[in-house]
């Protein structure tokens, strides 16, 4: 019976109570009377309220002063779990997420309101909204879990890899035969999931978007990880997923994008001012069709000036962009 009373006051004020809204001893009598069909005496709550207030209890249980009567103590449990910002970080991940359907979504958030008081829940109530649709992917985070398993366990897998067409057809890639890969690592780059890795018996490193795999399987291959490759910095100089060469690269930037630069490639970027209203940056980065868009996002306001190969992609890419107006 004590433990019973000692459970249902943690649960009462960790359901009800909240440091902006303390409950005094009579509230939280009738509350438990109310909502657990439980009578006890103010010397039960009492003695209960004393002990979660002492050094031996785990629950950290605070007391001032009631609003209503100075002479009265008012109680509340402190969340040491998560604070209110804390929840509403995961809420808003979870909204934005694509990847999520909308039936889940609202499942996951109901489950990061619960796990505070009902308090804090109201004032969370209001939720993200998001600018682009939800899509629904058949074992999606059997998927992913699958890869970070693997992953972790230094295994190689295979899956099959399509993309739509057209028609809103998903087709699958090599007439449906597998990939067989070596997983590097798993990416969460502008709301997708993407997995890293090598393809068997090759060097060249893709980036597979994880929603466009299907029938994730682990094969009998074991792959060693190469203490040369570090997954982080390898990500930082992709351009939109893109993979390709690594090569120094250097642009030129109009002024005002200066702290699009910063965002980018970090306050430790090598810039140099060249004109009055002009910088170099100059910065190792993976040469691909997504630098090449990434650049022609800012108009005339980016100029490639190395390496020659990158400069003559952007040359084509140009007239090949300017013929669609003629």
């Amino acid at each position: 019976m004590i433990r019973i009373r000692l459970l249902t006051i943690i649960d009462c004020l960790s359901t009800y109570s909240s440091k902006e809204l303390p409950l005094t001893l009579q509230e939280i009598k009738t509350l438990i009377s109310q909502e657990y069909d439980l009578d006890l005496t103010d010397k039960m709550i009492r003695n209960e309220l004393e002990f979660l207030q002492s050094t031996t209890s785990t629950y950290k249980v605070e007391s001032r002063n009631s609003a209503a009567n100075y002479r009265e103590k008012a109680y509340f449990l402190e969340n040491t779990s998560f604070q209110i910002h804390e929840l509403r970080y995961l809420m808003d991940a979870v909204s934005s997420a694509r990847f999520i359907s909308q039936l889940e979504t609202k499942q996951l958030i109901y489950k990061l309101r619960g796990l505070t008081d009902e308090i804090t829940s109201k004032r969370l109530a209001n939720e993200l909204i998001h600018s682009e649709g939800k899509i629904v992917i058949k074992h999606f985070a059997d998927n992913v879990q699958s890869l970070h398993e693997a992953i972790k366990a230094n295994k190689c897998i295979k899956f099959q890899y399509g993309r739509y067409n057209v028609k809103k057809e998903f087709i699958l890639s090599r007439e449906g035969s597998f990939y067989e890969v070596i997983p590097l690592g798993v990416v969460w780059y502008q709301e997708y999931y993407y997995l890293v890795a090598k393809e068997w018996g090759k060097e060249k490193i893709i980036q597979y978007r994880i929603d466009r795999m299907s029938s994730v399987i682990n094969t009998e291959g074991i792959w060693a990880p190469d203490p040369g490759f570090d997954l982080e910095r390898y990500v930082s100089q992709l351009f939109n997923m893109y993979s390709g060469e690594r090569r120094n690269i250097a642009i030129e930037f109009d002024n005002h994008l200066i702290n699009v630069i910063i965002d980018r490639f970090g306050i430790n970027a090598k810039i140099d001012p060249i004109s009055d209203n002009r910088f170099l940056l100059q910065t190792e980065g993976i040469v691909s069709d997504g630098l090449v868009r990434w650049l022609l996002t800012w108009g005339a306001d980016a100029k490639a000036v190395g390496p020659a190969d990158l400069v003559e992609r952007m040359k084509k890419e140009i007239t090949r962009y300017s013929g669609l107006y003629t």
